[in-house]
């Protein structure tokens, strides 16, 4: 975090009629703007206008920037002191230890470094930061526990073990290597291992981002995906990374077959409602499966994907006559829509059951927005109600 980072972040003032109460967001809009042009005294009332009737409503961010701008106006100092006060009891911290060490050097906090209160706060910061540290181990460590009690062993030909609803988690070997790849098996309610259920595989985006394989966050269980499957569905989350995801690693992609097949082998599964799909680098990765290894899915979604194909692949004949549906939006920053529409407009006439359902907004993460869900429950409903091909 450097510094003043929160203060100059916060965006341009707008302008609100004198005889309006003007709201939150215009008074926190109107103190950045002032921290900007460094009118701290003005800015501290402001900001203590923004926060009077529901301090709480205040995140980090704000109480952080609040806090300089009284440090700098010597007759609101004591707001500095109450703001950070606020901002170590504030839960959850986003802020790591070394973001610490940049507001301890911070030159905009240099007025509150000569008094006794500062090495308290200080103290009390960092006591924060490792108790969050200590308390989301503790809570990695037990979402690993449960999930893995939740497992099953493979078929062994006999009566499939009953599942309990969850999630359970498993690592997945990959030959002649010593990588196990991660993946999460969500068995809804009232699954019956006796009745094939639908499943639903989900390629995460952000592979190239990610150092590491994200199964010991517990926070993972909040992806839409999980949300909006139909409720009978078994939902297959194989995780990736940046060194060993559905990328540029051919290995990667063999994986996600096998992990399709271990689930087969230890969950009852139908096969004529087994779809692929995914976002971002996922929906890539689905459409190459389309086009590439087919096979083993009944259909294909893909969001946001990139207008190229992963491993310099081309789209031939996409989905082999199984449906494909790709969602789009036209204002998405990663992959441009004009990009995207060509290369779907240059499509194969093979690949007549791959459909581009365009968004007039929403951006490369539309899932996250608040129509995202809808669009991708569609999609699922329609995927998984759609009789197989023969």
């Amino acid at each position: 975090m450097k510094p003043l980072i929160f203060a100059l972040a916060l965006a341009p003032a707008v302008s609100f009629a004198q005889s309006a109460t003007p709201t939150y967001d215009q008074l926190i809009n109107q103190s950045g703007a002032q921290m900007q042009t460094k009118d701290f005294c003005a800015a501290a009332a402001t900001f203590e206008q923004a926060f009077r009737p529901d301090s709480t409503r205040a995140n980090e961010f704000e109480l952080f920037s609040g806090a300089i701008a009284a440090a700098n106006c010597p007759a609101r100092r004591p707001l500095a002191w109450r703001w950070l006060g606020q901002l170590s009891r504030h839960r959850p911290l986003s802020m790591q230890p070394r973001d610490l060490d940049n507001v301890a050097n911070d030159p905009m906090l240099a007025p509150l470094r000569t008094e006794a209160a500062w090495p308290r706060w200080l103290a009390a910061m960092r006591q924060a930061l490792a108790q969050q540290t200590a308390d989301a181990r503790a809570a990695s460590t037990r979402w690993i526990a449960e999930t893995q009690a939740r497992t099953l062993p493979a078929y062994n030909g006999k009566a499939r073990t009953a599942a309990t609803p969850g999630f359970a988690l498993y690592f997945s070997p990959v030959p002649a290597d010593t990588v196990r790849m991660p993946y999460l098996v969500r068995v809804p309610a009232g699954y019956d291992p006796a009745k094939p259920a639908p499943v639903v595989v989900y390629l995460h985006g952000g592979v190239v981002n990610t150092k590491q394989f994200g199964y010991a966050d517990r926070d993972v269980a909040e992806e839409t995906i999980f949300e909006v499957a139909p409720a009978n569905a078994l939902v297959v989350y194989p995780f990736g990374r940046a060194s060993f995801g559905w990328v540029t690693q051919p290995a990667a992609f063999a994986q996600i077959e096998r992990i399709l097949a271990e689930v087969q082998a230890r969950y009852r599964t139908d096969g004529r409602h087994t779809v692929l799909g995914g976002m971002s680098n996922g929906g890539s990765a689905a459409l190459w499966f389309a086009s590439q290894r087919p096979a083993s899915f009944s259909g294909f979604y893909a969001l946001s994907p990139a207008p190229v194909l992963p491993l310099q692949a081309s789209y031939g004949r996409l989905g082999q006559d199984k449906p494909c549906y790709q969602l789009s939006a036209q204002d998405d920053s990663l992959y441009k829509y004009s990009a995207v529409k060509a290369t779907y407009d240059a499509r194969p006439s093979q690949a007549a059951q791959w459909f581009l359902q365009t968004l007039p907004s929403g951006g490369h993460g539309f899932l996250y927005r608040p129509e995202g869900p809808a669009l991708l429950r569609q999609t699922l409903a329609t995927l998984c109600a759609q009789p197989p091909k023969r």
